[in-house]
């Protein structure tokens, strides 16, 4: 079965995106054959990677009833890209009947192509992510390593509850991804505390703070193209290997 995996956090800046495109490319790097998914009106998934305005693109499977658009990047690669359209899906989908499910319905019939698909989920709890979760198996929440990062997390876990109680619908916890962290007291603190709160579901891997990172979305490329030596590739690799070791 497809391991499909909703990235989520509702607070922006946090590496969700950043994630979704080193993950998937590590995986694939492993031998996984990986689909990335662009559910985020902003769209800078496929903005990252050089997609801009795409003619056809997420929001036509989800709001129009077409097939997922999905691309080729590389071997074992691809991607469904988005656009600003996708902003007008809110209120389309709040209207529509079974919008909570249109996505689910849109990627049904490719799911088995794929062993991992990952889902860039919008910065917020709406119905669009609403549509990713129910759409997934896996959930993996991304946490940058700031104060307060962990109190925020109280909303996403009841919304998992919320659902998982009225839609009867269960997620695995891929796990806790700590993100942007470095040697700071405050960085420490917030890795102890998540460990502290949800225990094994925290990932021994962390994202370390680094500007590769950075560098490679400005010039539109993942940071094993960019980058593949820098700490930034070291680390997305440790998390790949993390999840399909389990350890």
């Amino acid at each position: 079965m497809s391991r499909v995996i909703s990235l989520i956090n509702h607070k922006g800046g946090v590496g969700k995106t950043t994630t979704t495109l080193n993950l998937g490319k590590a995986l694939a790097m492993q031998g996984r054959k990986v689909l990335i998914v662009d559910i985020d009106p902003q769209s800078n998934l496929s903005v990252s990677i050089g997609i801009r305005n795409p003619e056809v693109n997420i929001y036509d499977a989800i709001c129009g009833d077409k097939e997922l658009p999905v691309r080729k990047l590389e071997d074992n690669f691809f991607i469904v890209p988005a656009d600003l359209n996708l902003s007008m899906a809110d209120v389309q989908l709040q209207s529509g009947v079974g919008g909570y499910f249109k996505f689910k319905k849109a990627l049904s019939p490719i799911a088995q192509d794929y062993e991992f698909i990952l889902v860039d989920c919008p910065p917020s709890l709406g119905i669009l992510t609403m549509n990713a979760l129910i759409a997934s198996n896996e959930v993996l929440i991304v946490v940058q390593s700031e104060f307060l990062s962990i109190e925020g997390l109280t909303t996403i876990t009841n919304l998992l509850e919320e659902m998982s109680s009225n839609l009867g619908i269960s997620w695995k916890i891929t796990g806790f991804l700590l993100t942007q962290t470095n040697h700071t007291v405050v960085s420490k603190s917030v890795s102890e505390g998540l460990r502290e709160r949800f225990g094994e579901h925290v990932f021994n891997t962390a994202i370390r703070r680094n500007i590769s990172l950075v560098e490679a979305s400005g010039l539109q490329q993942d940071i094993f193209s960019y980058a593949p030596a820098s700490h930034g590739a070291k680390d997305y690799l440790a998390l790949a290997k993390e999840i399909l070791t389990g350890d």
